[in-house]
């Protein structure tokens, strides 16, 4: 037996009942669409790092670039003497997009090892990360998620720097 409604049709609601219903419909639509910005909004701040960065093909076009930056500049040329560019950039890749919570796999040596016989200086390294922010704006990267991945990065300094 089909439901019968209580009211054949609109027409025979109040004008009172009317409204209650327009508002309360209204009230629905509005929560479904403050929903639905707070659903998009939610899924931006929890985007992984390397997300918010651009995912693994900026990240590594940001550390090509550094790295061809830095293996150039008269001031921090001398610690590339005799490395592999290619294998460097992949690796140095896959370490950033490890730390940005990215889908990457590092498979290098600690940072303590793979600088010991270095020699890199403080100022060296501060260039790299000057050089790197500079590769971060120019790719794009929010003030945020720069920030965070250079925080993050912060503590290789110790295993990286020797004076």
């Amino acid at each position: 037996m089909p439901l019968k409604s209580p009211f054949a049709s609109w027409r025979d609601l109040s004008a009172e009942q009317r409204r209650h219903i327009q508002m309360a419909a209204g009230g629905i639509t509005v929560s479904w669409a403050l929903a639905a910005l707070m659903a998009c909004s939610t899924t931006g701040a929890q985007a992984l790092l390397y997300q918010q960065l651009g995912g693994v093909a900026k990240i590594e076009a940001v550390t090509d670039r550094t790295l061809e930056r830095v293996s150039t500049d008269p001031r921090t040329k001398r610690s590339f003497d005799g490395i592999k560019m290619p294998f460097l950039k992949k690796s140095v890749a896959a370490y950033v997009c490890k730390v940005a919570d990215g889908p990457c796999v590092y498979e290098g040596e600690t940072m303590a090892n793979s600088h010991a016989k270095s020699n890199i200086s403080g100022a060296e390294f501060d260039i790299m990360v000057a050089v790197m922010r500079e590769e971060l704006d120019r790719a794009g990267a929010s003030e945020g998620a720069k920030n965070e991945l250079l925080r993050r990065l912060a503590p290789t300094r110790r295993d990286i720097v020797k004076y």
